[in-house]
């Protein structure tokens, strides 16, 4: 094959790629690559021929370890002596690799490369030069072998890279003199590979050496001591003469002049680096894997002057390889197309180095088309996660594509491109006005919205804040718009342990919401990072449990990754990269410090700045690398945790660089410039501003600029801490209090605003520069971030630091930015957090029963904290807080104050599940308003109020009544919330008082001129006039339409929307509309946020289509598709669906445990009916038997279907009519009028004429809904009065009018009933043949139980044989 020498003195290296294989630790793939993390990409690369060099290097030490280790293992400790081996004797096989395909495989099977040719067909460098010239730049080393032409006395083996060496190599003895003797012979073969020419002979180095000798002793004694005086990093190098020749003549980087002197020399302590000799082929082996895996540090020559400056550790990312691996392993590997949402928890103890993993993993995922999207949470601002998370995730993902937008790259203009499309597509007009308080810099994305923007704020609309489930909505559809693309996204979660409970929620929430689209979820990758430990809160782990479900249900797959202490291993490789040195020249360095750190990664890093920064580790600029004493280390005193180390350095710093960072962590985490610039018109900056110290501050690893060098960020949350803590507790106050009042000064907080909102205080958003800015783009500072800012810092300093006079000046700026956070973020966290402290400072000891006094100047500021307190709480269901909140303002108020507490107290205890004690509340309220409710329910009394009702409200002009355009006074207005948070509650405990509610609300609204926010009350009246079947049932549920219609805001009724069309439109309406309605009803519900409308919607959309006879497999579909959501939201709604999820499975024969979705707490039926019972939730109770009565009606079991239907009807919620009333009715005529003709009693024929009846009533509300059911019942009729004309007549009819409207399956009951009565009149043929066909059209409904019953009882397999025969027998006798 091709001589190594011939090969290196050519031109050749300098113009192709080698590649190595077999040796993972070593060179991974493509050994050219950098090793993640590890690198800098600021450092050149090395030249192409130096780097194959150092690779084949590494092959032949290789070879030479291997063919060591064979003659030890084999001839009894002989060693190996290549002493007179010659480069010229040796030989290297290479193969041509594939053209890079950016995966770095040059591995695989000989089979692969066969199309390639061998070396050792290539007679001469010049053919070699001419394959590279063709393109074959790509060559694999295969092994190297001894010339066959070489007269020597032995081999070298021909050597394949995956040969491994066994446990036993390290047990064997070693002659360490043979040892030397053969790293002294591979060291000069490595000489000749680097310096393209021979290891000088003997007498060569001795000349050289006594010139040298010579020159030293004419320097003098005096010379001599004035050098030993020198400090350590200045005296001479080891080896001089040998290591300053290779040095001076510039052929090589230092690091390989250093690797060949100490090899060289290894037998020579003299002349080697003593401290760190090379022992071993390993220590060579390793020097050259460094270099080979990065190249850029290990083969970079530092600069003369290169210092300590240029040396900070915990820049690079170093160790962790088996996490990183995993990591990396998650994110570049392609999954299953059905695989789920890829989930990352990285959990381990404060300054593990979590941040630090995921920082260098999205480094790297970035080059792969991810978009990084980071936020951390603060400890200092818990209460303001979500502004932080929804800034930074959703505020970099919209700013991203807004660049991609404006760039160059045609591909990324492309994909802005069709983001916006897609996320128009997704989002209406008012949505992605919703989005811009979330978002503002979706206005530079789609500038359009702020056309729409401009009519919303000239409109007399004002905007309404956002509820929790609108913006899982919003946020949920805008990364789903954005995933339904190519590219891909990393969300990182940094800090959750200091995540509030709500952005949590909210979190878990949209990422279920993207688990549920298969392709999407493909697309992100979700981290979550956090402290282990006490810090692990039960809302963490309930979030963390959330995602755990998620994977039982195969919509992700969860991976946990805790993070230990760094290994001994992996403090090499820190000091090593950053050091630019190798294993064995710093093991010693790495092991102290490892012992006196434990490998904890901020402590072990902070410790090894300040090694740098005291000069313990210091830059030898003779020896070209950095040194230190052995003796210095060993002695070091370390401080015993990391905490104790920060004190150390903050003690170190000058009295204005630590005022300085005092000042910065009064802030949190981090703070903008911007502020600190304000600061320092107030003179509480140090001596010539922050500016003038921060580069030192950011040098010394405690902070760093972030954000385009517009904020300053501690390096780590404990440094910090540590600097917060550190300032004394009364002088941390004043700080604080100095900082608060110092930044209010440039708000309207102090501007007495009586009789002035809030809004009108603040027309000039901005102290600068032009309001409609976005982003970072202008100089100006927002003026709804100072309030909160600056009364966070009031807030800090505590109530007990300040006097009474300035408690409530305190506590009405806690009001102020309380109510900002409501009206500009929907933040209801931060402002429960900003109404708690108001009420703090305020000292009250309410709660005992004392009224406030109205004359009191607090009266005003107390009420509205209470109730900004209570408002905050029930959006975000803390319910035990509404009622803390509520009470305490019900107990020390009059009446006509404590509505806004009362309205938010029933709806708590509505939500709660508490309906009776709701609702006995809620009529209380209404009778101390005037509103006339009978104290006592009773019918009569419903059919009084329902008269008296009708005959007043026919005295209106509804039409100029619904129109008004007064003004609504606050009664007026309570009185209607009151009934709208009553409703629900009634209807699920089937109270009497609706009725009366519904009445009593809208005598008032009409009598007080307002309609429009009375609407509730006429859906509820509307409601039972149908029921009852008043002759103007049909005009009042028109009205209520209207209503619906007319006082449509931008957001929506969704609740009296869904309560209209679910249980009053559907009267009127083809159940497939209703259907659809109901579809339509839950997106809208979802796009503003009402959950509860959403699901519900959902629930009765799966209901009516499982009525209507939508194909049974495609409801099941449904169900599956929307059961998970309704389960995380709502039991009640998912209970409701999980009963028609059970009837579907039954009818189609499926034995699937629909019941397996409650996830144990609900294990079957009983389970879910004691439950219902338990809670009093009658209408669950309701469901479940009349479900029981179709299953068994449509089974044939009358028995059954009639004892669930006599007890569905007896209990009090049968009162409330809903969609599954007039299909009761319908199947349970049908039932007693078949029991009548079988014998079992006159009383049946009864009840099948009122059913019939009924249905009479409501036909004449939708024909297309009704009247196949009322034919169908009149033929029973007919059937059961021996009207047999009339009766097959309108069995047809029926049969038809089923058809026509779309009803398979009761198409499929009229043919069933009608082949009963004909086989009960001796018809057989044609009652057969009616069989059949009832068959098929079971068999297209998916009912295959019911329809293989009805198979098997009616023998219709001999059924079908018998009509064939007849049809062929009729035909004959045709043709005859």
């Amino acid at each position: 094959s091709l001589g190594i020498r011939t090969l290196i003195e050519s031109d050749c290296p300098s113009r192709c790629d080698l590649f190595l294989v077999g040796d993972d630790e070593l060179c991974d793939g493509d050994c050219g690559s950098e090793e993640e993390g590890t690198d800098d990409n600021t450092l050149s690369s090395p030249p192409r021929r130096i780097l194959n060099s150092v690779k084949l290097s590494l092959a032949l030490t290789r070879a030479f370890h291997v063919k060591s280790y064979t003659n030890r293992k084999h001839s009894n400790n002989t060693n190996y002596d290549p002493s007179s081996l010659l480069l010229d004797d040796l030989v290297v096989t290479l193969r041509q690799a594939p053209a890079a395909n950016g995966d770095n495989d040059v591995g695989g099977d000989d089979g692969e490369w066969s199309s390639f040719p061998d070396l050792s067909m290539i007679s001469s460098i010049e053919d070699f030069d001419a394959l590279i010239l063709e393109g074959g730049h790509r060559w694999i080393i295969l092994g190297i072998t001894m010339d066959n032409n070489a007269n020597k006395n032995d081999n070298l083996i021909n050597t394949v890279f995956d040969d491994k060496v066994d446990e036993s190599y390290a047990t064997m003895k070693v002659d360490m003199a043979a040892a030397a003797h053969l790293i002294t012979a591979i060291g000069k073969l490595l000489y000749h590979m680097f310096l393209l020419k021979p290891f000088p002979r003997l007498e060569e180095v001795e000349s050289s050496t006594l010139e040298c000798k010579e020159e030293d002793e004419r320097g003098g004694i005096e010379e001599a001591v004035a050098a030993a005086a020198q400090p350590r990093s200045k005296r001479r190098g080891p080896s001089e003469s040998l290591f300053q020749q290779l040095i001076e003549s510039g052929d090589c980087p230092i690091s390989i002049c250093r690797l060949l002197n100490d090899s060289i020399n290894s037998n020579n302590g003299m002349d080697s680096d003593r401290a760190h000799p090379i022992t071993s082929l390993d220590d060579i082996l390793l020097d050259l894997g460094f270099m080979i895996s990065s190249p850029r540090l290990f083969l970079h020559d530092p600069e003369r002057d290169f210092s300590q400056a240029a040396v900070h550790f915990g820049q690079r990312f170093n160790g962790r390889k088996r996490e990183l691996s995993e990591l990396l392993n998650i994110t570049t590997v392609p999954h299953d197309e059905n695989s789920g949402l890829q989930t990352i928890f990285v959990s381990g103890i404060a300054g593990s180095g979590k941040s630090h993993l995921i920082s260098a993993v999205g480094s790297f995922v970035s080059n792969f088309g991810y978009m990084i999207l980071t936020a951390k949470f603060d400890r200092e601002k818990g209460h303001e996660s979500r502004e932080m998370v929804l800034g930074a995730i959703m505020g970099t993902l919209v700013t991203n594509l807004v660049k991609m937008r404006d760039g160059d790259d045609e591909s990324d203009v492309d994909y802005s491109r069709r983001a916006v499309d897609a996320i128009s597509e997704a989002l209406d007009t008012d949505s992605l006005l919703s989005l811009i308080d979330i978002v503002p810099s979706i206005q530079q994305l789609i500038p359009e919205i702020r056309t729409a923007q401009h009519k919303e704020t000239s409109s007399c609309h004002s905007p309404e804040p956002s509820t929790h489930w609108q913006l899982v909505f919003l946020l949920s559809e805008l990364l789903i718009s954005v995933l339904g693309l190519e590219r891909k996204i990393f969300l990182v979660l940094d800090d959750l342990q200091w995540a509030d409970k709500s952005i949590l929620s909210l979190m878990s929430e949209v990422l279920n919401w993207t688990s549920g689209h298969l392709q999407e979820r493909r697309r992100l990758v979700f981290v979550g990072m956090h402290r282990d430990g006490d810090e692990v809160s039960s809302d963490l782990m309930s979030f963390r449990t959330c995602f755990v479900n998620l994977e039982a249900e195969g919509r992700a797959h969860v991976t946990a990754i805790e993070l230990s202490t760094l290994s001994l291993d992996d403090v090499v490789e820190m000091i090593s990269s950053e050091l630019r040195l190798p294993r064995r020249l710093v093991i010693g360095l790495a092991d102290a410090v490892h012992k006196r750190t434990h490998g904890h990664a901020l402590f072990l890093v902070q410790l090894l700045n300040s090694l740098v920064s005291d000069s313990t580790i210091a830059y030898s600029p003779l020896n070209r690398r950095f040194d230190w004493a052995k003796l210095d280390i060993d002695n070091l005193k370390t401080p015993d945790s990391v905490a104790s180390l920060i004190v150390s350095k903050l003690k170190s710093l000058s009295p204005e660089e630590l005022k300085c960072l005092r000042i910065i962590s009064c802030f949190g985490m981090h703070t903008d410039y911007k502020l600190l610039e304000l600061l320092e018109s107030f003179g509480l900056a140090p001596r010539g501003g922050f500016m003038p110290y921060l580069p030192n501050l950011a040098v010394q690893g405690v902070v760093e600029a972030t954000g385009h060098s517009t904020r300053i960020v501690f390096s780590h949350d404990l440094i910090q801490e540590q600097v917060l803590t550190s300032i004394p507790a009364e002088e941390r106050k004043q700080l604080h209090h100095n900082i608060g009042v110092a930044l209010a000064s440039k708000t309207p907080l102090d501007i007495r605003t009586e009789h002035r909102p809030i809004d009108a205080a603040l027309d000039q958003l901005y102290l600068s520069g032009d309001s409609s800015g976005t982003d970072n783009e202008n100089d100006s500072v927002d003026v709804s971030m100072l309030i909160r800012i600056a009364t966070s810092q009031i807030n800090n300093a505590g109530p007990d630091f300040f006097v009474e006079a300035q408690r409530t000046r305190f506590a009405s700026w806690n009001l102020r930015a309380g109510n900002l956070e409501v009206a500009e973020h929907s933040s209801f966290r931060a402002a429960l957090y900003y109404y708690q402290d108001g009420i703090s400072f305020l000292g009250d000891k309410c709660g005992d029963g004392q009224l406030w006094l109205r004359d009191d100047t607090l009266y005003e500021l107390r009420l509205k904290l209470y109730e900004g307190a209570a408002f905050s709480s029930s959006a975000l269901g803390e319910a035990g807080l509404v009622s803390k909140y509520a009470n305490v303002i019900i107990a020390n108020v009059e009446f006509e104050d404590s509505l806004q507490a009362e309205h938010l107290l029933i709806g708590s205890l509505s939500a709660t599940g508490q309906y009776k004690e709701a609702v006995a509340r809620g009529v209380a309220c209404l009778r101390q308003l005037k509103l006339d409710i009978p104290a006592t329910p009773n019918p009569v009394a419903v059919i009084e109020a329902m008269a008296q009702t009708t005959s007043e409200a026919l005295l209106y002009d509804f039409n100029q009544v619904a129109n008004s355009q007064r003004r609504v006074d606050q009664k007026t207005r309570y009185v209607n919330k009151l009934v709208d948070v009553i409703v629900t509650p009634a209807y699920h405990i089937a109270s009497p008082f609706l009725p009366l509610v519904g009445c009593a609300a809208v005598r008032f609204s009409l009598q007080n001129g307002e309609c429009g926010e009375a609407t509730t009350a006429f859906v509820v009246f509307a409601y039972f006039q149908v029921f009852l079947r008043h002759e103007h049932a049909r005009h009042w549920a028109n009205i209520a339409k209207q209503l619906l219609e007319q006082h449509n805001t931008r957001r929506p009724a969704t609740r009296t929307r869904f309560l209209f069309h679910a249980f009053v439109n559907f009267w009127y309406a083809h159940p497939g509309e209703s259907s659809n309605r109901m579809m339509g009803l839950y997106d809208l519900s979802l796009k503003f946020g009402d959950m509860f409308s959403a699901q519900m919607s959902q629930c009765m959309r799966i209901r009516f289509d499982l009525l209507r006879g939508e194909q049974l497999s495609l409801v099941s579909k449904i169900c599956d598709t929307y059961l998970p959501r309704m389960v995380s939201f709502s039991s009640g709604s998912a209970a409701f669906t999980v009963i028609d999820k059970e009837m579907i499975d039954t009818l189609m024969g499926n034995k699937s445990n629909c019941y397996a979705i409650f996830n144990g707490k609900i294990t079957d039926r009983e389970s879910l009916l004691a439950d219902a019972k338990i809670k009093s939730s009658f209408q669950i109770v309701e469901a479940l038997y009349l479900q029981k009565f179709f299953v068994s009606f449509w089974m044939g079991d009358y028995d059954e279907a009639v004892a669930a239907s006599d007890f569905a009807l007896s209990l009090s919620s049968a009162k409330m009519p809903k969609p599954q009333l007039p299909f009761h009715i319908f199947y349970r005529g049908i039932m007693a009028f078949q029991l009548f003709r079988d014998g079992k009693g006159e009383s049946w024929l009864a009840e099948g004429k009122a059913m019939l009846a009924q249905l009479e009533a409501w036909v004449d509300n939708s024909r297309q809904f009704f009247e196949n059911k009322l034919v169908l019942l009149e033929s029973e009729h007919y059937a059961s009065t021996a009207h047999v004309v009339a009766a097959k007549e309108s069995y047809e009819l029926a049969i038809a009018l089923a058809r026509d409207n779309g009803y398979i399956h009761e198409q499929g009951l009229a043919y069933e009933c009608m082949g009963k009565y004909l086989a009960s009149i001796v018809e057989v043929h044609d009652s057969k043949r009616c069989f059949i066909n009832a068959h098929k059209c079971y068999t297209s409904w998916g009912a295959l139980a019911k329809a293989r019953k009805l198979w098997n009882e009616e023998d219709l397999n001999s059924s079908i044989q018998c009509i064939e025969t007849s049809a062929v027998k009729h035909e004959r006798d045709e043709e005859k």
